[in-house]
C-alpha cells in the first residue's frame, strides 16, 4: 500500500479535504485505482453503470455478507431491485412513520441525549417494523450492539479490515434471532417477500442500509437548522438538500470495476464541495441553483442508487417537522467533528440534544 492509499484508508476525511482543490476531479490511489468526483466523469460513470462490476466493500462485506444485494451484479441484482423497490415506497409507510416518530419524541427526556444515537434508534425502529411487521426492541438493541462493536470505533473497524481480512463478523445468536423473526413474518412485512436463500444477508443489509444513513442525514439536518436560526418549515426541503450536500451521510458511493480491472471510487463528499460547481461550497446556502448532472448524489447513482431514497427523505421530513412542532431543540454543537462508521459520515455521539416541550 503506497502513501496515498494509506492516507485514504487511515485518515479519509482529512485526505479528502487535502485533495478538494484538484480541478480535474480525480486522484490516483494506486495502480488501476482512482478516486473520482468531476461531475462529467460521474454522469458518464452512472450512465454506463450496468456494464461495470461492483466489488464488495472490504469493511462492510464481512458484516453484511457476500450475498448482500449491495454487491450483487447483472440480472441477479436487477431481479432483486425490481422485487424490493416497490416495497420501499414512502407512501406505503407514512402512517407507520408518523406513529413511531410521535412515540419516540414523546419518550424524549428533558436531559441531554446523544442526537446521532437517538436518530439511529428511531430510524432502526422504522425499518425494523417495515422488515418484520412487528416491534421487537430486544432484537433491535442486539443488532445495534453488534453493529456498534464493529463500526463505532474507527480503530477497531480498520483493525478488522486490515489485520484479519476476509473474516466474517457475524454473531450466531443475533443471526438466529433475525432469521426466526424474518421466517415468521407475514405480509405486508417486507421479510415475507424476501427469497429464502441468502435471507440472513438480505435482512441484515436492509436493516443496516435502511437506518444508518437516514439517521445520519436526519441528525445533520437538525445540526444545520441549529446553526442557522430562523429557518422555517417552508424552507425544510431546501434545508434537507443543502444538508445532504454539505454533510452527505456517505462519503463514497461504492466501487466500480471495469473489465480490465480498473477500480473507480466515486466521492460524494468531494463532488458536493467542488468549487467549480458550487460557489462558496463550504457555506450553508438555501438559494443554490440545481446542480448539473453528476454533481449531487447523496444516495449514490447509477444502478446502485439507493432504492429507499424516497422512504429516507420521508423519514427525515417527518422527524424534523415533528421535532420542531412539539419540542424546542437546542444542540451543543461547539465541537462537531464528523465520525466515520465505515464510509458513512455521522455527527459524533457527543453531539447532545436538549428537547423541551413547547408551551
Amino acid at each position: 500500500m503506497n502513501r496515498t492509499e494509506l492516507r485514504f484508508a487511515l485518515h479519509l476525511i482529512p485526505f479528502l479535504d487535502s485533495v478538494e482543490g484538484f480541478e480535474d476531479g480525480l486522484v490516483k490511489l494506486r495502480h488501476k485505482r482512482w478516486l473520482v468526483w468531476h461531475p462529467d466523469v460521474m454522469a458518464a460513470l452512472f450512465r454506463h453503470d450496468r456494464d461495470l462490476r461492483h466489488p464488495p466493500s472490504r469493511t462492510l462485506s464481512p458484516l453484511l455478507g457476500t450475498r448482500s444485494v449491495l454487491w450483487l451484479d447483472g440480472e441477479e441484482h436487477t431481479r432483486y431491485r425490481r422485487a424490493i423497490a416497490p416495497m420501499l415506497r414512502a407512501n406505503r409507510y407514512q402512517d407507520l412513520i408518523d406513529e413511531i416518530v410521535d412515540r419516540s419524541i414523546a419518550e424524549l427526556p428533558t436531559d441531554p441525549v446523544s442526537l446521532p444515537n437517538w436518530t439511529r434508534k428511531l430510524t432502526l425502529r422504522i425499518i425494523g417494523r417495515i422488515v418484520f411487521g412487528v416491534d421487537d426492541e430486544e432484537l433491535l438493541q442486539a443488532f445495534t450492539r453488534w453493529l456498534d462493536r464493529r463500526l463505532n470505533s474507527r480503530v477497531r473497524t480498520l483493525a478488522h479490515r486490515y489485520l484479519t481480512p476476509g473474516t466474517t463478523r457475524f454473531d450466531p445468536h443475533l443471526d438466529r434471532m433475525l432469521l426466526h423473526r424474518a421466517k415468521t413474518a407475514e405480509p405486508p412485512a417486507l421479510a415475507a417477500y424476501l427469497p429464502r436463500e441468502d435471507l440472513r444477508d438480505q435482512v441484515v443489509s436492509l436493516l443496516f442500509a435502511g437506518h444508518e444513513t437516514t439517521a445520519s442525514a436526519t441528525a445533520w439536518t437538525l445540526y444545520w437548522i441549529d446553526r442557522n436560526p430562523g429557518l422555517t418549515e417552508d424552507l425544510l426541503e431546501a434545508t434537507i438538500m443543502e444538508s445532504l450536500r454539505l454533510s452527505p451521510p456517505a462519503t463514497l458511493a461504492g466501487n466500480r470495476m471495469s473489465r480490465d480491472g480498473m477500480v473507480i471510487t466515486p466521492s460524494i463528499y468531494l463532488a458536493h464541495r467542488r468549487a467549480a460547481t458550487y460557489e462558496n461550497p463550504h457555506e450553508f446556502d438555501l438559494t443554490r441553483r440545481p446542480p448539473p448532472p453528476g454533481a449531487f448524489f447523496p444516495f449514490g447513482g447509477g444502478v446502485r442508487h439507493c432504492p429507499g431514497k424516497d422512504l429516507a427523505l420521508a423519514e427525515i421530513r417527518t422527524i424534523v417537522r415533528a421535532l420542531l412542532r412539539h419540542r424546542r431543540i437546542r444542540l451543543d454543537s461547539t465541537h462537531c467533528t464528523p465520525q466515520l462508521r465505515g464510509a458513512a459520515m455521522a455527527p459524533p455521539p457527543s453531539l447532545a440534544m436538549v428537547a423541551t416541550c413547547r408551551r
